[in-house]
This record gives structure tokens, C-alpha cells and sequence, in this order.
């Protein structure tokens, strides 16, 4: 697991990912997937003409990145209710401040969690 551990930050892996599809959740969001139009330098993204602080967000979910070719199976425990959502699921890189995994489904996406919002992580299988 440590060995997916990378010096980036969760405004910068963001950046890489601008003009995709993105779901912003939150503690009463309700929002429909957005264009990541823009990452400011600190603190902000905009998506869908809304600025948001992605490290207060439950997670951020992006559509159309490729499958990653390097995972770990694992779990996560996080701050918020999930139900067994993440209990196996596969972790694509540890960043300074996001946890990034890789989701299910036949459409290919990603979810970044603030880390203020993992309890833990722990191997499976």
C-alpha cells in the first residue's frame, strides 16, 4: 500500500484532471456531475460555475479516467456513513492530503477523499 504513496497534492491531482466530468458529494449535496472547469492555487476548484473546497467535501468522483494499470485491494473506513461501499475496492495513489481509489462499474471513473475524511484503510483479501 505505502508504495502508492506520491508527493501530490489533492488541488493538484485535481488540476490534471480539469475538463473531465465530476461529482462533487458533501454532507447534504445533492449536486448532478459537472465540467471541473477550473483549480485555483489554493482552496478552491470550480465546477459547473460553483466554487467548492474540495478538502471539506465527503469526496469528488471523476468520470473518463482510464482504468489505472498499478491498485491495491482495500478497504476504507471514513468519517461519513458508506454502508460497505468501500469495504474492497482498489487504491490507486495516497497523496499528501487525498486518498485517490479506482470505482466499479463499466464506466471508468475515480473517487478522491480528503484524508480529514478517512478513519482508515485496511488490506482485504
Amino acid at each position: 500500500m505505502l508504495k502508492l504513496r506520491k508527493n501530490i497534492s489533492l488541488q493538484q491531482r485535481l488540476a490534471e484532471l480539469t475538463g473531465h466530468l465530476a461529482e462533487i458529494n458533501g454532507e447534504g449535496l445533492g449536486l448532478e456531475p459537472g465540467r471541473l472547469q477550473r483549480v485555483f492555487k489554493n482552496n478552491f476548484i470550480q465546477v459547473s460555475g460553483e466554487l467548492f473546497v474540495p478538502l471539506s467535501l465527503q469526496s469528488i468522483r471523476v468520470f473518463g479516467v482510464k482504468r489505472a494499470a498499478r491498485t491495491a485491494r482495500v478497504g476504507l473506513r471514513t468519517t461519513f456513513r458508506t454502508g460497505k461501499a468501500f469495504s474492497d475496492i482498489r487504491l490507486v495513489q495516497i497523496g499528501t492530503d487525498f486518498i485517490e481509489v479506482q470505482a466499479r462499474g463499466k464506466h471508468p471513473s475515480r473517487i478522491l477523499f480528503p484524508l480529514n475524511k478517512i478513519e482508515g484503510i485496511f488490506p482485504v483479501g
